[in-house]
């Protein structure tokens, strides 16, 4: 009875991949190179690696549209696949881990195997066998079975998966959604069938996830619907998307990461070299990178829901982000100083004209009821308005732009209701097309109480979003539907926020 461990690496990610010329291999190398050759019984461990979408060093063009699209993901699922058939006999434990795409690639090879393991015995040749698994996947695909059970191990039952164990799964497969008229052309057929749920076929599953990625499409795919009783953890950790799986040469942060997965993994029954744990050195204080830069800074960013941070909470983060919120480094503003207000208190913040979202770290918990007020007032370009807008019946060079702008958002609502597309934000329209110009808005981000927020392209269902001003006073609170922290902004063009100045000060008040 062998340990069967498979390692699928994340987006543009391989072994050789290097930081400013510092190797920087993710977490998913790290682990695979720290296997053990035998078991605690003297049985072969047998491991199984792939680089990432667009890591495979094909060429730049399949490096651009399998980074950019993960265009070969349903390869990467099959060669994966296609080992496990080759090296698998009754009785091993099978061991999945990933990181980022390569999580979701790990995650939705679990739900082929949820259909079963081809039977190799009985296909001798091997351009035979890919051809099976190429027709099991199809299958998978569609919901059509064209392979006879008797080909699949056990009458085609779920192949048990003792142990998966995953980094930030991100799906992000076609099209972004907010990339409006190109995502015309994507097929959502081609990555909707995705199963990446926890099956009753896999025993025990991993999951660690980056609190601080802002990027909204690297937005994190959780599990849902299961029961309780499953051996399941779901955990928090402190840094941005490759701070959790790695890939930088700095590894105060992803140490910590990689450090619990191996834990949980040994404990699991996979044995790693001696000395490994010794060689790293996690370290909560560490550099948290910025991961909104470059051609990500040129989309838009979308704070993660995030349970409250509080240790209360602590089975859903990890024992690192309260220590590092214990000592915030003076690198960084202070880490996520949460805010619970009682009833009939409040709490003052300025809210940034030129920020996209000023974080206010009040945490907002369903049924709770809240009234704002406001000081002060901030500019758009040269106009000058308070927190409620612009619209404020004064003639400016501004208002007639604002006014075009408006034109073309009424085209964008009728390209949302056709496309039904949520995420929809035309270039130079409002943010929130259906709230006044510059007014205060307000971000409670909880998904809107959705349970499946990411489907599989990786576009997210919008946060709850309001027009503070409305919520003046108590028979006007905002009752709040579903628990987050409050984020605030004026509604502006996404791209034009830097020729916005000043700020207001918000005042927020629990009054039930």
């Amino acid at each position: 009875m062998a340990n069967l461990i498979i390692c699928c690496d994340g987006t543009w990610n391989n072994p050789r991949q290097e930081d400013n010329g510092i190797p920087a291999p993710t977490n998913v190398v790290k682990l695979y190179h720290a296997l053990a050759k035998k078991d605690g019984m003297g049985e072969l461990q047998k491991a199984y690696y792939h680089p990432g979408l667009g890591g495979e060093e094909t060429g730049l063009k399949d490096s651009i549209v399998d980074g950019a699209l993960g265009k070969s993901i349903k390869r990467h699922i099959c060669s994966a696949y296609y080992w496990l058939a080759n090296n698998y006999c009754d009785g091993d434990k099978v061991y999945i881990f990933g990181f980022s795409r390569g999580a979701f690639t790990a995650r939705s090879l679990g739900g082929l195997l949820n259909l079963g393991l081809l039977d190799f015995s009985k296909i001798d040749k091997s351009e035979e066998q890919w051809e099976h698994v190429h027709k099991h996947f199809d299958n998978y695909k569609s919901g059509v079975k064209t392979i006879k059970p008797s080909q699949f191990l056990n009458q085609k039952a779920a192949l048990k998966i003792h142990f998966i164990g995953v980094w930030d799964t991100v799906g992000a497969l076609g099209i972004p959604n907010d990339m409006e008229l190109f995502n015309l052309l994507d097929n959502p057929a081609s990555w909707r069938f995705h199963d990446t749920t926890l099956g009753e076929h896999i025993n025990i599953a991993r999951h660690a996830m980056a609190m601080d990625e802002k990027r909204s499409s690297f937005c994190v795919t959780r599990w849902t619907k299961y029961a309780s009783d499953r051996d399941v953890k779901e955990k928090w950790f402190p840094g941005v998307h490759s701070d959790v799986g790695g890939g930088y040469s700095d590894t105060d942060l992803s140490d910590i990461t990689l450090e619990w997965m191996l834990k949980e993994a040994a404990e699991a029954g996979l044995v790693f070299r001696d000395g490994i744990f010794e060689q790293l050195k996690p370290n909560p204080a560490g550099v948290l990178h910025n991961s909104y830069k470059g051609i990500f800074a040129k989309f838009r960013s979308r704070p993660r829901n995030i349970d409250c941070v509080v240790a209360e909470n602590q089975a859903h983060f990890h024992e690192s982000v309260f220590q590092r919120q214990a000592v915030s480094p003076i690198e960084h503003p202070e880490y996520w100083p949460t805010i619970k207000l009682a009833k009939n208190e409040s709490s003052q913040v300025n809210i940034f004209a030129k920020q996209h979202w000023t974080p206010t770290y009040i945490y907002m918990e369903k049924g709770q009821r809240y009234i704002f007020e406001s000081e002060g007032c901030w500019q758009d370009s040269k106009d000058v308005c308070d927190w409620l807008g612009t619209e404020d019946g004064k003639l400016t060079a501004g208002d007639i732009i604002r006014f075009a702008s408006s034109i073309w958002g009424m085209t964008e609502r009728k390209f949302k209701q056709a496309t039904e597309n949520r995420s929809t934000d035309f270039w130079g329209t409002k943010r929130v097309e259906h709230m006044p110009w510059f007014i205060a808005v307000g971000c409670i981000a909880n998904d809107s109480n959705q349970e499946k927020a990411v489907p599989n392209d990786g576009s997210p269902h919008p946060h709850q979003y309001v027009a503070l001003p409305r919520h003046q006073n108590k028979p006007n609170a905002l009752k709040v539907e579903s628990s987050g922290y409050f984020y605030a902004f004026p509604n502006d063009v996404w791209s034009l926020y830097r020729n916005n100045q000043g700020s207001i000060q918000l005042k927020v008040t629990r009054v039930a």
